[in-house]
């Protein structure tokens, strides 16, 4: 049973609590409560971790105090597009790690575990305000337990949420704090709520939840009385908070040239809600999305009756929670605050990794179990026992994954393999989906910190795996060699395979045409838009714009495959018949850009849009160079079967010439 009314009663003195026990009516905090700390450092101690994703571009970035220091004034990783972020206290960070351990994973991970201990702690001093001792510290428990934080902490990249919910959780808990020295009547100093609202801010854009969840905290704490007074006591208390939020604002705009964040995000009503149900469940009952496999080995049953283990509990803390109608639509507010940042991300469930995003958040979700009383509480532990096992097994068996792969690829860079590198067989994440391994920054892998530097890697995979991607090989294939540098293959994760030229080897296939001698094609933002100001009057009289020739070899279409650092996209599309009867014609404009009168544009995959002139954003943005080497090979499509036969193909690799305008201007090709 809920012990009392939440949110709209103020605690009893006897029940209310300050870290300051001498301040009057308020009880000393008790020294078993600091088991929470304790024990959430205990279940999250890094146990042979590894990097993995976009930890490689964070710390080849971070490894240089100027680029650090530069976030101060810049976006994140000096990003031009694509993602426009401002969190220097981060990249700070990852330089303090290098400082400390070099490019040892253990020392970031163990500052990501570091963290998660003082937020375990200072959730539960939050949740003290409103529920007895013993059942804040069973939510600051739960919510240190669960699995769907495996992001946020086993990722060292992760601390962008892990990190900044400590200052968030501070800041909070500092104007809890302030609120109850001016019931009592007491000054309250507002320097260290400020303080730590800035690191917040300077952290993640998650901190924007700062301001309105203070306001939420100070209005349901004040003391009884009218709506208006309450209310004008809310804002007289966070009114600071709300300047300084303000105050940053101008310095983001300053930095960035816009508000920034994801630039590609859609909010439609009823699947955001659909999503954030979705969401919920999957943070309260685990077994939904890490795999039962583990969790049934370790112990027993099914993945079914663990699911219901871990569901019942949270059904029974609702159905005590909706007999107070107003203490639980009080929690939901606060919920629904602390989610609004990541709106973007809740019509799109199915990404387990984005489960990471509700770190904080999910604070509230642990408080209403634990209010729920001992029986619940338990429940809920239990159901989380085996999802919790399962994932630091699956994480542990992945990071080891990882860190065999990355030792074979610098083993082999070292002893001479011809640069550039292009390797087969880099897993995106493990075989569940559960964790991502080496899905991001790969050209990063053989740089400093991480290598000597002298060899360039690219990772032979499509860039991304979805329906219908068109790929270079069926999975499971041996690669060919391709034409330039060596081409690689993962036999297991500890040996590298040496792959072979193809064959038959296809007829060579003779390239001129808007290309230098060197093999390069110039595709800089000033060349497209100069042709792009044209394209109404070219497409209208079909007159080509700048491309590749192939004389003598006029096929069916092409398939033209872009090697970028995290994948290939191996892009199909037809001749655009614009080089006479004899010779073949690829135009450049009208493969990157769509035109309805026109041949369509290049595509990489046969399910839904996939064009890829877009599919290019993203490394040309993010990419240590936006020049990707390229392979063009001519033949026959059969869009039904998908497939496609080559007939020719080209001697040596050309080079895409890109540069970090691109994404503007597909913006402005799509009219956004």
């Amino acid at each position: 049973m809920i012990e009392r009314s939440l949110f709209h009663e103020p605690p009893r003195p006897d029940e209310a609590v300050d870290l300051k026990p001498e301040q009057p009516g308020l009880a000393a905090l008790p020294r078993w409560f600091w088991l929470l700390p304790a024990l959430a450092i205990a279940a999250w101690w890094p146990i042979a971790p590894y990097w993995q994703s976009d930890d490689f571009l964070a710390l080849h970035y971070a490894q240089h105090l100027p680029n650090a220091l530069a976030d101060f004034v810049g976006p994140q990783y000096a990003a031009t597009d694509i993602w426009l972020f401002y969190r220097p206290l981060i990249t700070l960070s990852f330089w303090l790690d290098q400082q400390l351990g070099g490019s040892d994973p253990f020392v970031s991970h163990l500052s990501n575990v570091l963290a998660h201990g003082c937020s375990a702690l200072l959730a539960g001093l939050l949740w003290r305000r409103f529920l007895p001792t013993g059942q804040a510290f069973a939510a600051g428990l739960v919510w240190a337990l669960l699995p769907s934080h495996v992001g946020s902490l086993a990722w060292a990249v992760g601390r962008v949420d892990s990190h900044t919910t400590v200052w968030c959780l501070l800041a909070l808990l500092l104007c809890v704090r302030q609120v109850e020295r001016r019931r009592e009547g007491l000054t309250a100093a507002r320097t260290p709520m400020l303080l730590a609202t800035a690191a917040a801010l300077c952290s993640k854009e998650l901190a924007f939840v700062v301001p309105p969840l203070a306001s939420l905290l100070a209005f349901l704490l004040a003391h009884q009385g009218p709506l208006r007074t309450r209310l004008a006591f809310a804002a007289r208390t966070t009114l600071p908070l709300w300047l300084l939020f303000a105050a940053y604002f101008g310095l983001r705009y300053a930095a960035l040239g816009r508000f920034g964040g994801y630039l590609d995000a859609t909010y439609e009503a009823w699947p955001m809600m659909k999503g954030l149900a979705t969401i919920t469940a999957n943070l309260l009952v685990p077994m939904r999305w890490i795999g039962g496999e583990l969790a049934i080995a370790q112990f027993g049953g099914s993945a079914l009756v663990w699911t219901w283990v871990a569901a019942v509990p949270g059904l029974l803390a609702a159905v005590l929670w909706l007999r107070r109608p107003r203490a639980f639509g009080s929690a939901l507010l606060l919920f629904l605050v602390a989610c609004a940042p990541m709106a973007a991300f809740f019509a799109d469930p199915g990404n387990v990794h984005s489960l990471r995003y509700f770190y904080l958040p999910s604070i509230v979700l642990a408080g209403l179990v634990a209010g729920g009383g001992r029986i619940v509480t338990g429940l809920t532990l239990l159901g989380l026992l085996a999802p919790f096992v399962a994932m630091r097994q699956t994480q542990f068996t992945a990071d080891r994954e990882s860190a065999a792969m990355h030792k074979a690829m610098l083993r082999e860079a070292a002893e001479g393999a011809a640069s550039p590198m292009f390797v087969a067989g880099l897993p995106h994440g493990n075989a569940t989906g559960s964790v991502v391994q080496l899905h991001f920054g790969v050209d990063r892998l053989l740089e400093p910190p991480f290598g000597p530097g002298s060899t360039r890697l690219y990772a032979l995979r499509p860039l991304a795996e979805v329906p219908g991607v068109i790929r270079l090989a069926p999975p499971g294939d041996v690669p060919f060699a391709l034409p330039q540098g060596s081409t690689w293959f993962f036999a297991d994760a500890t040996a590298l395979g040496r792959a072979t030229e193809a064959s038959p080897r296809p007829p060579d296939l003779t390239i001129t045409g808007d290309v230098s001698d060197a093999g390069v094609v110039d595709l800089s933002t000033q060349r497209l838009f100069e042709f792009t100001a044209r394209s109404t009057q070219l497409f209208a009289d079909r007159a080509p714009s700048f491309g590749l020739r192939t004389p003598g070899v006029k096929p069916e279409g092409y398939r033209v495959t872009i090697f970028t650092a995290n994948g290939y996209l191996s892009c199909l599309c037809f001749d655009y018949d614009l080089a006479g009867p004899n010779d073949g014609w690829i135009d450049m404009l009208r493969f990157l850009a769509e035109d309805k009168r026109s041949r369509q544009p290049a595509i990489t995959a046969l399910v839904g849009a996939a064009w890829a002139g877009e599919g290019l954003t993203v490394p040309t943005t993010i990419d240590r160079d936006p020049e990707f080497p390229v392979l063009l090979e001519a033949g026959s499509l059969d869009r039904t079967r998908g497939t496609f036969t080559t007939t020719h193909r080209a001697r040596r690799l050309l080079t895409f010439r890109f540069d970090r305008g691109y994404a503007g201007w597909v913006r402005a090709v799509q009219g956004r």
